[in-house]
């Protein structure tokens, strides 16, 4: 009987850690990619790296990575991004995928709720 409780209290923990924040921010991730890429670009294979924290990211260096991605080549010209704020630390993290079997990778700087993304950049 014992093991039996032991087996579910497992599952039950397994289930929990599950919704933690690496789910939180690559589901912030996905959606503002689909939001702002360009339509015609048929992505797949998406792999999230591990979700990271940073303080080498500045309110200019916010500023910086916004002004190139106007430029970026894969998203749209306009990126709606979340009001802004002044940050002391952020939580990063890298994402791969296919555009036409050719691999890509972008970072994605996120507040530190995982509510929004605040900037990011073509790798």
């Amino acid at each position: 009987m014992k093991n039996y409780l032991y087996i579910i209290i497992g599952i039950s923990l397994l289930l929990f850690a599950s919704c933690g924040p690496q789910q939180e921010a690559e589901e912030l991730v996905e959606q503002f990619m689909k939001q702002n890429m360009k339509e015609e670009l048929d992505i797949s294979g998406l792999h999230f790296m591990d979700i990271d924290s940073t303080r080498l990211v500045n309110d200019s260096v916010v500023i910086s990575l916004r002004q190139q991605a106007k430029r970026a080549s894969r998203y749209q010209g306009i990126i709606k991004y979340a009001p802004d704020q002044p940050f002391k630390q952020l939580i990063t993290i890298r994402v791969k995928y296919y555009i036409e079997e050719k691999e890509y990778s972008d970072t994605y700087y996120l507040d530190m709720d995982l509510t929004r993304i605040v900037a990011f950049k073509e790798n």
